[in-house]
């Protein structure tokens, strides 16, 4: 059913692409925010890297959630670490894939270490040495990655230092309260008095219906 979730993201992302250009002059007066969970396992529109590059700029936003960068370079193997790169904030939550390890310790750089070395010699002609030495390292290896507490995560924000920070505990939102798992019902069903019934058409009468065209249902 992955397909049928694909196509809405294609017709959502077409709508609001026709609305912010056609309608408001390019960008759209409410801010739009898609959380693509699940990111991979949809099927997504063939240009999603071009179309994750131009919309901010029409006031749509995303977050692409995955479970690992393998997922993400299996569909765009050639544009991957563009579309990475198009996002502002990188959230690495930990992991257990070594090629993800590998993006995050090169994202993290590395840190400079002064090394002092002394030595000393005894004897009649004695003698004292100190060498002064700066070497690199990497802010955190691969293998620290790996071993990172499972109680933080790692936030990399466009034009800031990486910041490690502990994960929020979503059972103290205000809000969890109004989950299943907050002693909530799991759902609330009630059928509003402005629905309709399903609409029954029949096959053998689709000539009587006219097909709408976006233009016609934006009243344009």
């Amino acid at each position: 059913m992955n397909y049928l979730v694909g196509m809405i993201y294609s017709n959502l992302f077409q709508t609001l692409y026709y609305v912010a250009d056609r309608k408001y002059g390019g960008r759209l007066p409410i801010p739009v925010h898609c959380i693509m969970d699940e990111w991979p396992n949809v099927a997504l529109p063939d240009d999603f890297d071009k179309i994750l590059a131009t919309m901010r700029s029409r006031g749509i936003s995303c977050s692409i959630i995955i479970q690992n960068i393998a997922q993400m370079k299996a569909l765009f193997k050639d544009s991957y670490e563009s579309l990475i790169g198009n996002c502002d904030e990188f959230l690495y939550l930990g992991g257990n894939e070594k090629e993800g390890h590998k993006y995050v310790s090169e994202l993290l750089g590395k840190e400079t270490l002064d090394t002092n070395t002394y030595g000393q010699t005894k004897g009649r002609s004695g003698s004292y040495s100190v060498n002064y030495q700066q070497t690199g390292r990497e802010l955190l290896t691969p293998d620290e990655i790996r071993l990172l507490d499972n109680r933080k995560a790692i936030l990399f924000i466009r034009g800031e230092r990486p910041i490690m920070d502990d994960k929020y505990d979503l059972k103290k939102h205000v809000n969890f309260r109004y989950t299943e798992d907050g002693g909530a019902s799991p759902y609330d069903y009630a059928k509003t008095p402005l629905a309709h019934d399903d609409l029954k058409i029949d096959i053998n009468r689709l000539d009587d219906y006219e097909l709408l065209s976006t233009e016609d249902i934006l009243g344009e």
